[in-house]
């Protein structure tokens, strides 16, 4: 799990410095009553399609600490997402809403068993989210305001949280209302 703390540490620097999304996340389910408040770090960039819609791709970074036994345990997943963002009142601001799907590239889990050994649990698999926020300017500067609930599904089992993010939304596309 260190080297994983590592690189996700290493991403997080590179997304603060990108002005891209950073949140706050918390595991719902259960067994997750021992894990921390999680953090978030996400790149994520969309493609205008439509009068108020836009297609998003999105890579990040979650890490969900145990209370037990420091910062060695914990949870991190790494998903890749594309979604359908679509502004109600159809002008790229305000309020919208979003549906996600993707996969987690790299998921693991780390445990100590009864015996005090560490033990990493890996897996990848089939992401899905769904997510409403407010996008708005500031300064001329484009932000979005988010929450989402999301659940990766692995091994017959699944990883579910909430998450509230606030990020600079970057496109590759300037909008045009002529659509």
């Amino acid at each position: 799990m260190n080297k994983g703390i590592f690189a996700a540490l290493i991403l997080f620097f590179a997304v603060t410095e990108s002005n891209a999304q950073l949140g706050a996340m918390k595991l719902v389910g259960n067994d997750t009553r021992d894990y921390k408040l999680g953090l978030g770090a996400f790149i994520k960039t969309g493609f205008p399609v439509g009068e108020g819609s836009d297609i998003t791709v999105e890579g990040g970074v979650n890490i969900f600490f145990l209370d037990s036994y420091g910062s060695a345990d914990g949870t991190i997943m790494c998903p890749l997402k594309i979604g359908y963002r679509y502004t109600l009142n159809k002008t790229g601001q305000g309020f919208y809403v979003e549906p996600q799907a993707g996969y987690n590239l790299y998921g693991v889990t780390s445990l100590h068993d009864e015996s005090g050994n560490a033990v990493d649990l890996k897996y990848h698999g089939v992401v899905f989210a769904a997510g409403t926020g407010y996008l708005f300017t500031i300064g001329g500067q484009p932000f979005d305001l988010n929450l989402r609930y999301e659940t990766v599904i692995a091994h017959g089992g699944s990883n579910n949280f909430i998450a509230l993010g606030l990020s600079r939304f970057i496109s590759f596309k300037k909008r045009d209302n002529n659509y």
